[in-house]
């Protein structure tokens, strides 16, 4: 994980972990996200975990620890890179937690919710597939 008395601004070429904590919120035919996935409700930003020094592992923990404070089931997670946000206006600003240094928010999202429908289809299409956290395919 990022050193938390160093944590670097977010680049365009890192990669980001947006966690799925609802069965709506992909496909199950083909493991695709779903745009709302990337809707930033009930706040003005989204949560997602870089991945920036951190190991595989230590991704899916953040998740498990995310789901865990929010009392959901953690589905997987979309990875992302930094660049598809800001092409669409956003910024990716680095929030760490304490249990979490690598934390950041996507922001700078309209409060029109047509404008925000549209960026989170593209959003949506620049995402990976689902992947199923390491306890689902054990």
């Amino acid at each position: 994980m990022i050193d938390p008395n160093q944590v670097p601004p977010v680049e365009e070429a890192e990669m980001l972990a947006r966690y799925v904590m609802q069965s709506g919120h992909f496909r199950q035919s083909d493991l695709t996200v779903k745009p709302n996935l990337f809707i930033p409700h009930p706040y003005q930003e989204l949560s997602v975990t870089r991945h920036r020094d951190a190991s595989e592992t230590e991704i899916w923990a953040a998740g498990e620890d995310v789901a865990t404070q929010q009392q959901k089931r953690l589905y997987g997670r979309a990875d992302i890179q930094a660049r598809a946000c800001i092409a669409e206006s956003l910024r990716v600003t680095a929030k760490p937690f304490p249990n979490n240094p690598n934390h950041a928010d996507i922001e700078g999202w309209s409060s029109q919710k047509q404008d925000q429908k549209a960026i989170a289809l593209k959003l949506a299409d620049a995402a990976s597939q689902l992947k199923l956290p390491p306890s689902a395919t054990a």
